[in-house]
């Protein structure tokens, strides 16, 4: 079995436009160096990213079946407050992420999105989570907030309440107006110490510049975990033994009961399809125990998901 516990969908009016552009000179300069290309930010928008627009995810399932995906974790991001709100409201995206997660029952799971300093969040959370199924919190502090400021206290509390994780972005961001310094992880381990009881999730551990960071957190608390979505990039740089050496080495230090697999896709999907980076790990070498092997596909998630056996 492979649990995706990290994804997005991509459907039009849910990004903000100053994103977008943004977002595109890093991503086309990350796709170029990738694919020894030359496409423009505009290219990059106009010839890759509008071909994954996908307004029911059922595109998404077809590819979640060839790379033998049984369950994708999906969420939107809340950029509303730093920058303008997007076509649809966030909390309008929430309803609709759970709703195409109706659709698909079984095979997707949805997370609210929220910024915490928003004004009706915590009414709203809980009418997602009660009316609509919704199983997680999906937090970005780079919109301004830092993770142990106590603005975020009652996403805690409630992920305590309700038994249900929360993903953090940790690491870096493309070409917007994000502030880089409240996504480091040693923050929201600051915060996953003051609430043991609530699930911490360190989305990408940490990225290429934090993941030692992510480590240790993840090494020392109980409640924090890792997912291994945006490493594809990485993946691509390296040889593949370098990648595998460096995840036995995360494996040794915080153990494979603490690592999830991801993608976050769609845009890290341009550097390495979900069917290929599935096959990175169903193909761990024999440095990787079949039990930890399993973990990371999907023993971990069930765990943190609460799915049972």
């Amino acid at each position: 079995m492979i649990i995706d516990v990290h994804r997005h969908l991509v459907i039009k009016g849910t990004v903000q436009r100053s994103y977008i552009l943004g977002a595109s000179r890093s991503f086309s300069m990350m796709y170029n160096k990738a694919n020894k290309t030359n496409i423009t930010p505009r290219e990059y928008i106009d010839d890759i990213v509008r071909k994954e627009i996908d307004g029911q995810a059922d595109n998404i399932i077809v590819e979640m079946d060839k790379a033998g995906v049984d369950i994708s974790v999906i969420f939107a991001v809340d950029y509303g407050l730093l920058l303008g709100e997007a076509q649809i409201h966030i909390f309008e995206q929430n309803k609709m992420y759970a709703d195409i997660a109706r659709r698909h029952t079984g095979r997707m799971i949805p997370f609210m999105a929220i910024d915490p300093r928003r004004e009706g969040g915590l009414k709203h959370c809980e009418q997602a989570y009660y009316e609509w199924g919704m199983k997680g919190f999906k937090l970005h502090a780079g919109v301004g907030y830092m993770p142990d400021d106590p603005v975020c206290n009652w996403v805690y509390e409630k992920a305590t309440e309700w038994n249900i994780p929360i993903m953090c972005h940790t690491g870096g961001a493309p070409a917007v107006p994000l502030r880089w310094e409240c996504s480091r992880p040693s923050y929201f381990a600051s915060a996953a110490a003051r609430y043991p009881d609530a699930t911490f999730i360190l989305a990408h551990a940490g990225d290429i510049g934090w993941w030692q960071e992510a480590m240790q957190a993840a090494a020392w608390l109980p409640n924090v975990y890792l997912d291994l979505s945006l490493w594809q990039k990485p993946y691509r740089k390296m040889a593949p033994e370098q990648f595998y050496k460096w995840l036995r080495h995360l494996t040794d230090m915080v153990g494979a009961d603490k690592i999830m697999f991801a993608s976050d896709a769609p845009h890290p999907n341009f550097h390495l399809r979900l069917p290929e980076w599935a096959k990175v790990f169903t193909s761990l070498g024999k440095e990787f125990s079949e039990e930890e092997k399993n973990l990371i596909l999907s023993g971990t998630a069930r765990k943190v998901l609460r799915l049972g056996n």
